[in-house]
């Protein structure tokens, strides 16, 4: 069986699709032995991922690279490859791009719905462009999966695909952090590098490109929570991010308007290793977002052992459950008292990280990609191709 698997965020630093990406190929590989996998990429797949397919059976290829032919990836590039290595299926794993004339059985990942739901875009053509791939992408798909059944619900409502097209399967928790090495003495220089050694410090671990990620209203909570608290703590924002981003500059510009400098530490970008040091000396994850299709940092948190106070929208209950503190609404005054009570409140503290470690147990790759080839099966019996192929 020949299986190709849209690889182009593996050419970027590690994010939640990237965690997902890699950790599908991983399982692929271990589950099915007799597969060749194919990652396509428009550029050169990063270092950081290699050891989760270093297998002969693993294929790099990497075509249309410049800048006008990643233009036409996806319409005239990719339709070429899948005809001229006789694909059997092809998986878009990053919500859309699956070309127009099919060359083969194609399944579709889908993530979120964000920008249908959360207006972020300043440009509308490129808004425009990106909703009807998207919702092109839903149609051409002969399945669909969903990494939440809110992403499933919102796929539904707004791309018009009938339920029984989409299966739902939850994310695991990257096995990469799970088993990231970190002693005493590189934990030492961590805290010491950002500046948090021996100090008392909130974590905001989803990034502050976009709107969505509500940095803005983090910040607010934090600012209200010094106030009640009278308490000396830092908030600490990770992520990639971009100076030149409009929330990255009304982040700073408010920053400096109340004189936090001092108290607001923005790292952005971290090795897995670095991440997993800073989110277990927190004394909690401060996850304020305006939708999530899932959310993988809410599981390193609980993999970690620190309180998530959240905000309850899209999937982010589902993922929660009853691991952590989900507001209702986004007044900063009630995330701060909630803050406030987790850090006065040992046992609630001890409850949560409980909890928390418990609900991990509902998330795991091999099950992920167990089901996933349930997907893979189902396509394959339509068109009556043998999985020994």
């Amino acid at each position: 069986m020949r299986i190709a698997i849209d690889a182009r965020i593996l050419a970027h630093p590690r994010c939640g699709i990237s965690v997902y990406v890699s950790n599908l190929v991983k399982n692929l590989l271990e589950i099915e032995k007799d597969w060749e996998i194919f990652l396509f990429s428009d550029a050169k797949i990063l270092e950081e991922y290699k050891d989760y397919f270093a297998s002969s059976r693993v294929k790099e290829i990497i075509f249309a690279g410049s800048k006008k032919e990643k233009k036409r990836w996806i319409t005239r590039f990719l339709p070429e490859k899948l005809k001229e290595l006789k694909i059997d299926l092809y998986h878009s794993t990053w919500n859309m791009g699956l070309p127009f004339f099919k060359k083969c059985l194609c399944v579709l990942t889908i993530h979120d719905l964000a920008p249908w739901i959360v207006r972020e875009f300043k440009n509308k053509r490129k808004e425009i462009k990106y909703k009807f791939r998207q919702f092109v992408s839903a149609h051409l798909a002969d399945r669909i999966i969903a990494v939440s059944y809110k992403s499933k619900e919102d796929i539904v409502r707004i791309c018009k695909v009938k339920e029984e097209k989409i299966k739902v399967i939850y994310l695991g928790l990257d096995e990469e952090f799970k088993k990231a090495p970190i002693n005493k003495d590189f934990e030492e220089k961590v805290l010491e590098k950002y500046k948090l050694k021996n100090r008392n410090y909130i974590v905001d671990p989803i990034g502050i490109n976009h709107k969505r990620k509500n940095p803005l209203f983090a910040l607010d909570v934090f600012r209200e929570f010094l106030k009640i608290s009278g308490y000396d703590f830092y908030l600490v924002f990770t992520g990639i991010f971009e100076k030149e981003a409009i929330y990255y500059k009304r982040l700073i510009e408010t920053i400096r308007k109340n004189k936090l400098q001092e108290k607001v530490i923005i790292i952005g970008y971290l090795s897995t290793p670095e991440f997993k040091t800073l989110l277990s000396n927190a004394q909690l994850c401060l996850i304020p977002s305006l939708y999530e299709g899932f959310c993988l940092p809410i599981l390193e948190a609980f993999f970690s052992g620190i309180p998530v106070v959240s905000s309850k929208v899209g999937a982010i209950p589902e993922v929660v459950d009853k691991a952590g503190c989900l507001m209702d609404s986004f007044n900063q005054k009630e995330f701060a008292v909630v803050v406030k009570k987790i850090t006065d409140d040992k046992n609630l503290r001890e409850e949560l990280v409980k909890k928390g470690k418990e609900r991990l147990e509902f998330f795991d790759w091999k099950f992920t990609v167990q089901k996933t080839l349930e997907v893979y099966r189902l396509c394959f019996s339509y068109k009556k191709i043998s999985l020994k192929k």
